[in-house]
């Protein structure tokens, strides 16, 4: 070779040298493509190389890039942006001669473990969404057949629960078996066979795609595509599985966030006007019952009982009841019982003496008008509702709720406004211990009310709606009312 055809040496930045990653089993030579994917060239050497290649370079071999790097570049700065800067030193050493430390506690906070670790789960972690696929499609009707076969296994498991005792060999049977087939396909029931992967190659899109094709891996085959088996058939279910995780996490925050209010209900710690006012000693009396009955229960009824644990579920999320069990909540006869147990509920509580005497109530309506501003967007930002909207010449407020039988004093100044006289006819007197609630059941709407109590009208408070956009119309004033109880003390009569 002549001495003119040799490119002059280019003395390249130390920062502008790429590292090198460790030789690689599966690529010739220890070639690999660097992070950012850009290919090597097949003859390139370490003592006459350029940057970038002249347009005369040979042809370089075709790689396929992996999403591994990627994959690691995302779960290291999705960690790093949830981890604080200055990290607590938490020991890690476990003493001689101790118990075992807790495994949430064995291994010392860090950014490289948890990145590690979470690579780890991300790539493990693929049954787990499997199998909760599979439940979602059973509960929520997505599969029939596979709905029905649940139903008449639990039937018959709960009349012969000794078939139990099979499960487990049962599900190593499966896994082998499956382990087995993909080892070595066979025919499928249908006729359709998959034609094993040769060596030296992998098949692209699954083996259950019958658009899928094979590719080579060999070496020594310049322009084909060069896969690492084990990178390729992971790039897809990392992502999905981040992306399963993801969405398993938002479920479990929502779910927390549905059963929190149940819990604090129990717990009888929720002071909300909103709520129901339940007692813990409602709670207690309320328990008693099935645990002691549960346990006394004769052998032969326990299959009764088992049965609809199982056949339930799917049957109240049957597509053609979902929109009756969302919309029974709000029906006008579980809204009456409710109002009917919140009135016994409360009055429970009172004295013997205070329960005796008659008791009625005294309501006030709430108004509130949109902002003006806020009617075209959506969602309303935080504070679109309130008093402050209400226009001149309009409704209050507040506004006393007047009726034949009211126990409000007639009174003809102080009934509207923030600072209205809550006076009562003579010998009566607010129930001590309770305060203004909320009348979210709305039986005093025709059309309903939401979960806060709340019927939605228009601008000239008609048209009444128990939803702020109904019909695509945006409902720019509301109202709801609150009571309160009080008694007559026939004493001072």
């Amino acid at each position: 070779m002549d001495d003119d055809s040799v490119p002059a040496y280019i003395p390249i930045p130390l920062a502008g040298v790429p590292i090198q990653p460790p030789p690689d089993a599966g690529m010739p030579n220890g070639e690999r493509p660097p992070a950012g994917g850009t290919p090597l060239a097949a003859n390139a050497t370490a003592t006459t190389s350029t940057f970038p290649p002249p347009p005369s370079a040979p042809p370089v071999r075709k790689l396929i890039p992996t999403t591994t790097g990627l994959s690691t570049n995302v779960s290291d700065l999705v960690l790093s942006s949830l981890l604080p800067a200055n990290l607590p030193k938490l020991p890690s050493t476990h003493p001689p001669g101790r118990a075992r430390e807790l495994t949430s506690q064995r291994e010392g906070l860090g950014l490289n473990v948890m990145s590690n670790n979470f690579r780890r789960f991300v790539t493990k972690v693929g049954p787990i969404f499997w199998l909760q696929d599979r439940v979602e499609e059973v509960l929520f009707w997505q599969k029939p057949t596979w709905t029905w076969a649940w139903i008449l296994t639990w039937t018959f498991i709960c009349f012969q629960p000794r078939v139990l005792l099979f499960l487990p060999t049962a599900i190593l049977l499966v896994l082998y078996t499956w382990l087995q087939e993909r080892k070595h396909p066979v025919p499928s029931l249908f006729g359709v066979t998959l034609t094993p992967t040769p060596a030296g190659s992998m098949r692209v899109g699954g083996d259950d795609n019958p658009n899928s094709y094979s590719v080579s891996t060999a070496p020594d085959s310049d322009g084909t595509p060069v896969v690492p088996p084990k990178e390729a058939e992971s790039s897809v279910d990392y992502f999905m599985n981040i992306q399963a995780i993801q969405n398993l996490m938002g479920l479990i925050a929502d779910m927390f966030d549905a059963v929190t209010p149940y819990l604090t209900l129990i717990a009888g710690k929720d002071t909300s006007p909103t709520s129901f006012p339940l007692k813990p000693t409602t709670v207690v009396l309320a328990l008693i019952p099935p645990t002691l009955i549960v346990p006394l229960t004769p052998g032969w009824a326990i299959k009764y009982l088992l049965l609809p644990m199982g056949i339930a579920p799917p049957l109240l999320f049957h597509p053609n009841f979902m929109a009756a069990i969302e919309a029974a909540p709000r029906s006008k006869r579980v809204l009456e019982a409710r109002a009917m147990a919140e009135e016994a509920v409360m009055t429970d509580v009172l004295s013997d003496d205070l329960a005796r005497r008659p008791i009625s109530r005294v309501e006030v309506w709430e108004n509130e008008r949109l902002d003006p501003t806020a009617v075209s967007k959506t969602p309303l930002p935080p504070g679109s509702w309130s008093v402050r909207f209400l226009r001149a010449g309009e409704r209050a407020a507040w506004v006393k709720v007047r009726q034949a039988d009211s126990a409000w004093a007639a009174e003809e100044v102080g009934d509207e406004g923030p600072n209205m006289v809550l006076s009562l006819h003579d010998h009566w007197n607010f129930v001590p211990g309770e305060d203004w609630r909320v009348e979210v059941c709305g039986l005093w709407s025709d059309v309903g009310t939401d979960a806060d109590g709340w019927a939605y009208s228009d601008d000239g408070w008609q048209h009444p709606s128990p939803s702020p956009k109904d019909d695509g119309t945006r409902r720019v004033t509301r109202r709801r009312r609150w009571w309160r109880r009080v008694y007559r003390d026939d004493r001072e009569v």
